[in-house]
């Protein structure tokens, strides 16, 4: 089995696996952690309840543009992002608590002039890729300080019409958290993950939130809710309840299933895009539970391949710095 080590980020930010939205697992993990007992103390004590309840529904939906940017081999490409997800929170007795849910994404690449990555002068490697992932995450309190989470993935990633059983790959995710202070959390755990023609992969993954004032946060858990792996590392000003400003990275990784349209060399192959991208976010929380966030920022060292159908390399290329714009919404009711 070979193990994946993305540069030197790997302890602090999860792949961004094409729609996975790992960082809701860390979110979850960071919210059992770090939750306190708000009870007034001369209130009556609720009855516990045990069993399994909905507490919440949480559609969401985000959309990116990446600019033109020119291909170390000749040729430019700009994209096209969109994302979609909805889930259920829910609660099963006391001290679980989780999320079932289904997300989409979709990429629109535009290539312009021939590349390294071309099967045949002035031929796109790859136009439209659709993704959907089916999410399921549950997280345990142990106690006042202990939270620990698990999940499960089935994806999908592909071209419009490539094979959905040869597009399919599935993974889980596992971490422990402790709580230091309400303001000071730390966990650690790992993402496993099948890949389209290449062998399992392997990343651990540390979960950060830290208070460091009462307006200044590190944390890898405060991105938009519908971003893929919103699990990078921010350092956020919130002000107050409703705006928030951060800065932050990650890196990303996209593998996808090619059709078998096209020249012979590229049937049924294999691309991929990755990439880490830095950006500013600004954020509005409002009382009924919306959200808008507006992202900006460049993304770093991209790297596009395409290979064949049994995973063989055929050509890689590196990308110039890619500056991106994007708008994210989501709901909680």
């Amino acid at each position: 089995m070979k193990i994946h080590r993305p540069r030197t980020i790997a302890m602090i930010a999860a792949f961004s696996i094409h729609t996975s939205l790992s960082g809701d697992a860390l979110l979850l993990l960071q919210e059992a952690s770090t939750s306190e007992d708000t009870s007034v103390t001369d209130a009556p004590i609720a009855e516990n309840k045990p069993g399994f309840r909905v507490v919440d529904y949480r559609p969401s939906g985000g959309f990116v543009h990446e600019f033109g940017a020119d291909l170390s081999g000749g040729g430019s490409v700009s994209v096209d992002r969109a994302f979609a997800a909805f889930k259920v929170g829910f609660e099963a007795g006391e001290n679980v608590t989780g999320s079932i849910g289904v997300a989409w994404g979709g990429d629109w690449y535009d290539f312009d002039g021939t590349s390294e990555l071309s099967p045949a002068a002035d031929i796109a490697p790859w136009s439209d890729v659709q993704a959907i992932a089916l999410l399921g995450r549950a997280t345990w309190k142990i106690d006042e300080k202990w939270s620990t989470t698990v999940g499960l993935d089935l994806r999908f990633a592909g071209e419009r019409d490539a094979d959905a059983a040869d597009s399919m790959t599935y993974g889980g995710l596992g971490a422990v958290s402790y709580a230091f202070s309400r303001t000071f959390s730390l966990g650690a755990g790992a993402i496993i993950s099948s890949q389209i023609e290449d062998s399992i992969l392997v990343i651990p993954a540390l979960v950060v939130y830290w208070q460091v004032t009462d307006t200044i946060l590190i944390s890898n858990v405060l991105g938009p809710e519908v971003y893929p792996t919103g699990a990078g590392i921010e350092a956020a000003w919130r002000p107050d309840k409703v705006r928030e400003v951060a800065i932050g990275g990650r890196y990303e990784s996209r593998r996808f299933r090619l059709d078998d349209d096209g020249p012979l060399v590229r049937r049924n192959g294999v691309g991929e895009d990755t990439g880490f991208p830095l950006w500013a976010r600004a954020t509005w929380r409002f009382e009924n539970g919306l959200r808008l966030d507006v992202v900006g920022g460049v993304s770093l060292f991209n790297t596009y391949s395409l290979d064949d159908s049994n995973g063989n390399e055929l050509a890689s290329t590196d990308l110039d710095p890619a500056p991106f714009i994007g708008v994210f919404g989501s709901w909680r009711f």
